[in-house]
């Protein structure tokens, strides 16, 4: 059975993460391994500075926000766990770009399969849809340093219908090609509610990488 590195910021297990993948291809095994798995709670900055700013969760549960900086030596060291373990390949479960990131295996990171797509497509005009406020600007300037002047706008937390009501209206005097949700974990009922009411094509982080995974066989 092929083994998957599912490479996480914060600590795992991460079963709501996890499971979208596992339901799209059975046939594959995630070895799960977290940048935050090396650390303990006290380790980690009480006031993280930085220009990227990430929210993720301990394995209790506990909400903690840590920088690109801190997180980046961390990850580097999940890749190189999951590779030790007999991972064949491994998925970054971050929006956040990381791009000084490696692996001895191929290493797949949402927002650089986002702008592969994007370039290939030839779209010059992106709505992005960021999970918080705080993350508006690092968000904005990761779009523009790939030559794209993002619409930002931030989730209000509305339910679904809401939501993608909310994005159309938003959009009305602003034409866009795509829309990105840019961050890993929205769930499919999102992502499809706003396919359905914006009226332009959708590039959800998750739903990126489980369309990778549907028929992979390593």
């Amino acid at each position: 059975m092929p083994f998957i590195g599912a490479i996480l910021i914060g600590q795992s297990p991460r079963p709501d993460l996890i499971k979208p993948l596992q339901a799209v291809n059975r046939n594959l095994q995630f070895i799960e391994s977290g940048a935050l798995d090396f650390v303990t709670a006290a380790d980690i900055p009480s006031q993280p500075q930085g220009d990227y700013l990430l929210t993720t969760r301990l394995r209790d549960g506990t909400l903690v926000e840590v920088d690109e900086a801190f997180l980046l030596p961390l990850l580097q060291q999940a890749i190189t766990n999951a590779e030790r373990q007999g991972a064949q390949m491994c998925l970054l479960m971050c929006a956040g770009p990381f791009d000084a990131l490696v692996g001895q295996k191929p290493l797949y990171k949402p927002t650089a399969m986002a702008y592969n797509i994007l370039s290939m497509r030839g779209v010059s005009r992106i709505a992005v849809l960021s999970p918080n406020q705080q993350q508006v600007d690092p968000i904005r300037t990761k779009w523009r340093a790939r030559g794209y002047e993002p619409v930002m706008l931030v989730d209000p937390g509305l339910p679904d219908a809401q939501l993608a009501e909310w994005i159309r209206q938003q959009l009305h005097s602003t034409p866009v090609e795509y829309v990105l949700l840019d961050y890993v974990g929205h769930p499919l009922s999102k992502v499809q509610a706003i396919e359905h009411h914006v009226g332009v094509p959708v590039l959800d982080f998750s739903k990126l990488l489980c369309d990778m995974l549907k028929h992979m066989t390593l």
